[in-house]
């Protein structure tokens, strides 16, 4: 299913910057379809029987549809080409969309943990239905369905924030699953655990924001490069006989697929001067070509 969608809307090349731009709407359009239709369909749920944990679950899908829409319009952003104010492209506003959906997602968590505690000292019955429970189902099926999805598209074009997205699917679906649980043991026992339900989703939100605002926060402050960039990188370039060493290789991360190295290559004096120009000219072409990324050497 995913690569059909991706084959159907994305005619460019996924390596692109443009084929990465659209692939990363695509699935900001598909979270905030599906997202609204089960906000409506939980609330609703919630509103018949009076669950404060169905509807907590619900205002979590309407988090996620509001996430999806700045994971669109981040990667629309960050899809600008270059200009001289930001030379290097815009890359990097897709990691500040990644941080303000990690936002929108622990103050949802938050409110709903007020909501839930309050309901927990203030308890009242709730009514059980056969279509909160299908409703609920089927919620577990679409969000597992869409981090598989949003975790597919992650792979396609190396997104922290796909896949952080995918991530927050998975812990939808656990919370969901609570849900679903608590409101048939309710019904079986007639427990009151619908307040204790709501904080634990309420939990399970706050958690993912707390995960995902980290996640997106390292490379805006500069983190070391992955180390297997940095074993591709050296391998690249000393796979070339007339280069016996490298040393001083720095990584700028201008977001993904937008990357600067810059190191020094060791070479035998003896060399021709003109032959090893050329050499060097050819391994950043190549270092282009193999990591996506522009290089200056400096022989």
């Amino acid at each position: 299913m995913t690569e059909f969608l991706v084959k159907r809307f994305v005619k460019q090349d996924l390596k692109s910057q443009k084929g990465r731009q659209k692939v990363g709407m695509l699935g900001g359009i598909t979270g905030i379809f599906l997202n609204l239709v089960l906000f409506a369909a939980k609330f609703v749920a919630g509103s018949l029987t009076g669950s404060i944990a169905v509807t907590a679950d619900a205002f979590n899908n309407l988090s996620d549809a509001g996430s999806s829409i700045v994971t669109l319009v981040g990667f629309k952003l960050a899809g600008a080409p270059a200009d001289p104010e930001h030379p290097f492209g815009h890359g990097r506003i897709e990691y500040i969309a990644g941080l303000i959906v990690s936002l929108i997602i622990i103050m949802m968590g938050f409110e709903l943990l007020k909501t839930s505690v309050e309901k927990i000292f203030v308890p009242e019955l709730v009514a059980f239905s056969w279509l909160s429970v299908g409703i609920l189902l089927l919620s577990i099926a679409v969000k597992g369905w869409m981090c598989l999805f949003n975790r597919k598209l992650g792979k396609m074009i190396d997104s922290a924030t796909m896949q952080a997205t995918a991530m927050d699917s998975l812990s939808d679906v656990v919370a969901t699953t609570a849900v679903l649980a608590g409101t048939l043991i309710a019904s079986a026992t007639g427990l009151m655990l619908d307040g204790y339900l709501g904080v634990v989703v309420a939990l399970f939100i706050m958690y993912t924001g707390f995960n995902t605002a980290s996640d997106t926060l390292k490379p805006l402050l500069g983190k070391a490069p992955e180390k297997e960039f940095v074993q591709e990188i050296e391998n690249t370039v000393l796979s070339h006989e007339q280069i016996v060493g490298i040393h001083d290789l720095i990584v700028h991360d201008y977001g993904p697929g937008r990357s600067m190295i810059s190191l020094h290559a060791e070479v035998n004096a003896q060399g021709s001067f003109v032959e090893l120009h050329d050499l060097i000219d050819n391994i950043e072409r190549e270092l282009q070509q193999k990591l996506s990324c522009s290089a200056v050497i400096h022989m």
